[in-house]
């Protein structure tokens, strides 16, 4: 068994709602810090395999989707909420316009890669809350029990994610929105 020697991070001991303030003002950490609905949401880790997906992805999309920006991790303002995806696709605007978090508004797509550890919050959680923000496009990348790609689109007026396609290793998910690409669903594991 291998111990890793987790950086002390010192929390409140009264209860409070939570402000993005709050979250910038915590030592930096390994851990993902996120706030739902005011309360801190403290997730492990990723590992190196979650890492690399996210990355192989964000180089895999970055051309198609220009002049938008693809990014990550950065936090989407969804206040009380402020949630961290792995990777967001912003309109070009909003990253010209800077700042620490970004507008709900200006993400086209947001991405989770779903670890042992954020399995529900990737699945449900995160997913929900995209949705009523008003977060066009949501993709989920698994590795258990295969990789795949889920692709879910936020039809006009509503509050919930239609799924559009899921894809796994062999196959090719044909992207069409928030821009075209074709991707090869072996292409994003890291040790192919």
């Amino acid at each position: 068994m291998v111990v890793v020697d987790m950086p002390a991070v010192e929390l409140p001991t009264s209860p409070r709602w939570w402000t993005f303030d709050d979250l910038l003002a915590l030592p930096e950490s390994i851990w993902r810090f996120e706030i739902v609905d005011g309360a801190l949401l403290m997730t492990p880790p990723a590992g190196l395999w979650h890492e690399a997906v996210a990355v192989l992805l964000r180089d895999l999309i970055k051309d198609a989707a220009r002049p938008d920006v693809a990014l990550g991790p950065v936090a989407i303002d969804i206040d009380p909420t402020f949630l961290i995806p792995d990777l967001v696709l912003l309109r070009h605007e909003a990253v010209r316009r800077g700042g620490s978090k970004a507008r709900a508004s200006d993400v086209l797509l947001v991405v989770e890669v779903v670890s042992p550890g954020s399995v529900s919050n990737d699945r449900i959680l995160k997913p929900a809350k995209y949705a009523e923000a008003g977060i066009p496009h949501f993709w989920r990348v698994e590795f258990r029990p295969e990789l795949s790609l889920t692709a879910y689109a936020l039809p006009a007026g509503a509050t919930t994610y239609t799924e559009v396609g899921t894809w796994t290793a062999g196959q090719t998910a044909p992207i069409r929105a928030p821009f075209e690409v074709d991707i090869e669903i072996a292409e994003l594991a890291p040790d192919r």
